[in-house]
C-alpha cells in the first residue's frame, strides 16, 4: 500500500516536471527557428549585395569604359600601328 502512495507522488510530481520541460523545449526551439530565418535573410541580402559589387566590378574593370575613361579623362589616345616603332637590339643577324 505504501508503495502505491509512493508511485502516485512520483507520477503527480514528474508530470508536471516533464510538462515544463517539453514547454521550455518547444520556446527555445521556436527561438531557435526564429533565429535561423533571421540569418537565412541577412545572408541572402549579403549574397545579393555580393553579387551587385561583383557586376560593378566587372563594369569597372570592362576593356571598354577603361578606353573611354583614358581618353576622357587621362588625354590618352589608342596607338595605330604606324605610331610603332620596332628596335632590336644585340643578337645575331638571323638569315637578313
Amino acid at each position: 500500500m505504501k508503495g502505491s502512495y509512493v508511485l502516485f507522488f512520483v507520477m503527480v510530481v514528474t508530470i508536471p516536471v516533464f510538462l515544463a520541460i517539453n514547454a521550455w523545449q518547444a520556446n527555445v526551439s521556436g527561438a531557435l527557428r526564429n533565429e535561423i530565418r533571421r540569418l537565412e535573410r541577412a545572408q541572402e541580402n549579403l549574397v545579393e549585395k555580393n553579387m551587385t559589387a561583383a557586376a560593378g566590378v566587372a563594369n569597372l574593370l570592362a576593356i571598354d569604359r577603361l578606353e573611354n575613361d583614358a581618353v576622357s579623362r587621362l588625354g590618352m589616345t589608342r596607338m595605330r600601328p604606324e605610331d610603332v616603332t620596332l628596335i632590336v637590339m644585340g643578337g645575331d643577324d638571323h638569315g637578313q
